[in-house]
């Protein structure tokens, strides 16, 4: 075998491993960003009732409520403040430590 094919191959596996943590990492701050938005929806489901729903004001304050809502959902996500993205990527770096260590015992007990 040729030592280029073993560089591509060598390529291939780092680029499927950043492709992978670069999807965990988009879950990760998916998941802080949904969880935000619920905080901040509970947060502030008082502080836009500018009329009751059958007025003309109704509609537009929720259509306010729910800009302000996610502009400062994403504002906190992308932050990161909260720390439900860190928790997330610490839990599956924690596993993936642990099945990288499973798999290194089973390769030297077959050895």
């Amino acid at each position: 075998m040729k030592v280029d094919s073993f560089l591509d191959i060598a390529k291939q596996r780092v680029n499927d491993q950043r492709k992978n943590e670069l999807q965990k990492e988009k879950a990760a701050n998916d998941f802080e960003e949904i969880f935000a938005r619920h905080l901040v929806k509970e947060m502030t489901k008082n502080s836009f009732k500018m009329s009751d729903s059958n007025g003309l004001m109704g509609s537009s304050g929720n259509l306010y409520r729910e800009h302000v809502t996610d502009a400062l959902a994403s504002e906190l996500a992308s932050q990161r403040k909260l720390g439900m993205a860190d928790l997330v990527t610490q839990y599956w770096n924690q596993r993936s430590g642990s099945s990288n260590s499973n798999t290194q015992i089973q390769d030297h007990s077959n050895e």
